[in-house]
């Protein structure tokens, strides 16, 4: 071959393999990736990511607290697992503070066909192996895991709900950082307050059942809670009021709870095993549309329709 000619045949496949790369993305925030981006992703993945959360009373913390648990570890395990996060779902069932002016309220049902509405687009658009996450939020089974469950029924198509504070609680490092990393992830890391910001309040103790005797009996038995019993917050201002939290002293400080707080989350969506979870639901999904939906199919919900 001519050496002009070996040469510029190097050049061209050097330069196409270059543009066959993938471009680095500024971030994994769907709501932020051009229909171009989202389009290629989709050509080499289906997984997204899904935050879900409740807008309440927290005290003399953001009132998105939590919302900002589950976007944080939504967008964590996105980078963690090579893949893609949903967010802006903040406003669902709050639970015990209604009473409280900072909370939104949006009842169960209402919040559970909104989710699957979003569910049923996701998977038409192309995104068949959704994990809908949610963060220690103690009514969030009641619409979050009733839609993952009514979903199925409807498709037979398997999604997956996950309480990323589970992990949280299980790991073993260092995690006293894990809010301000979440909230440095996601840009939102000056609204976490300073300790000049914040006045002197004694702590409260009690919780809900400070000033409600019969909630203070069942609680002390065992059956109260988000799942088990329906009360409201005498006290809403007491309502996660963290009465002795330390809160940095500087901006400066702050920034740096949050570079730590990046790290520890970085090392807990490690310990989830993201990809084998991924790999599995993908597993599960095709078996079940393979073997079950197939050999009883007459049988299975949706399936008449």
């Amino acid at each position: 071959m001519n050496p002009q000619i070996r040469r510029l045949t190097l050049f061209f496949s050097v330069l196409g393999s270059v543009f066959a790369q993938p471009a680095k993305w500024h971030t994994r925030d769907v709501t932020r990736l051009s229909q171009v981006q989202i389009s290629e992703y989709l050509k080499r993945s289906d997984v997204i990511f899904v935050a879900v959360g409740a807008t309440e009373s927290q005290g003399a913390f953001p009132s998105d607290l939590e919302y900002i648990g589950p976007l944080g570890s939504a967008a964590q395990m996105a980078e963690e697992a090579d893949a893609v996060y949903m967010p802006n779902l903040c406003y669902f069932y709050p639970g015990s503070t209604i009473t409280s002016s900072a909370t939104v309220y949006v009842s169960i049902p209402l919040g559970e066909e909104y989710l699957k509405a979003i569910a049923h687009s996701l998977l038409r658009q192309g995104f068949k192996t959704q994990i809908w996450v949610w963060h220690g939020h103690g009514p969030s089974p009641l619409y979050v895991g009733a839609m993952v469950r009514d979903f199925f029924e409807e498709t037979h198509v398997p999604i997956l709900a996950i309480d990323a504070a589970q992990a949280e609680r299980a790991y073993k490092g260092e995690k006293d950082k894990l809010n301000y990393g979440k909230y440095a992830l996601v840009g939102h890391i000056e609204d976490l307050p300073l300790a000049g910001e914040v006045p002197a309040a004694p702590a409260r103790s009690g919780g809900a059942a400070a000033e409600d005797p019969g909630l203070g009996t069942l609680t002390r038995m065992g059956l109260a809670g988000s799942l088990a019993l329906g009360y409201w917050w005498a006290d809403p201002e007491g309502h996660s009021a963290g009465g002795n939290r330390k809160l940095p002293a500087t901006a400066e400080e702050r920034a740096e709870w949050g570079r730590i707080g990046l790290q520890q989350l970085a090392a807990v969506v490690q310990t989830m095993d993201l990809k084998n979870v991924v790999s599995a639901l993908r597993q599960h999904a095709d078996f079940t549309q393979e073997k079950i939906v197939p050999k009883f199919k007459s049988m299975l919900p949706e399936s008449q329709k």
